[in-house]
């Protein structure tokens, strides 16, 4: 698998040290043997092969141009994401889709709320619990940047700015499929949005993860 499966991992380093690097131990513990490829806005030399752009800034543009440029440093026909803020499964990085031109979204997607020790669904799933087909990756990506600038900070919301929904996500070109342990996003006051879509029901304990609780000292405690 190692050799269709490329992670790719980027992140505008908003996040607190102590924080990003206890996630980053997280997922390479259970990653396997897949390459990374990271597209960062600090130099990160000890996570695979770092591209670093600068102090771009941290907006949806940005992080976009981020993952097109590891699409084009990857080489493998598939690119999963990992970003700086998310906790990943083993199962996570064992999936590999069908189909070349699609985008595989993984549903069983939970959030942990900022200075909450709950979770909440997103039943929908986002962008960093996916795998996508690498050139068809950067094709939309270049669709979408059109004739943009290289880095942008007015374009937060990315693309929706530039292309109806329909345009941005053909019903055909998104499928969803789940793990069997669930991906949690743990909100913070550093990252680009301090809230994110989902159900809003407060789950005390997840299967894999445990009690929220739990979670919130082993990440946010800096005294440990």
């Amino acid at each position: 698998m190692s050799d269709r499966v490329t992670i790719l991992t980027y992140s505008s380093n908003r996040e607190s040290p102590v924080f990003a690097a206890r996630i980053r131990a997280q997922w390479q513990a259970v990653c396997g043997d897949l390459p990374v490829v990271s597209v960062t806005q600090q130099p990160m030399p000890d996570l695979g092969l770092n591209i670093c752009v600068g102090d771009v800034g941290a907006s949806n543009y940005n992080l976009f141009r981020q993952v097109q440029i590891g699409c084009e440093a990857a080489t493998t026909d598939f690119v999963l994401s990992v970003e700086a803020d998310c906790l990943y499964p083993p199962d996570y990085f064992t999936f590999v889709p069908d189909c070349l031109d699609r985008c595989y979204r993984n549903t069983n997607v939970y959030v942990m709320p900022q200075h909450r020790a709950f979770y909440w669904r997103k039943p929908k799933g986002d962008t960093h619990a996916q795998i996508v087909g690498r050139l068809f990756y950067l094709d939309t990506l270049r669709w979408a940047f059109a004739d943009g600038p290289a880095w942008s900070m007015a374009e937060r919301n990315f693309p929706k700015e530039r292309l109806r929904r329909d345009e941005l996500q053909p019903a055909d070109a998104m499928v969803p499929y789940a793990t069997d342990a669930p991906v949690v996003q743990l909100k913070t006051s550093d990252g680009m949005r301090h809230y994110t879509t989902s159900d809003r029901i407060d789950i005390p304990s997840l299967p894999y993860w445990g009690d929220g609780r739990d979670v919130r000292r082993r990440y946010f405690d800096r005294s440990l």
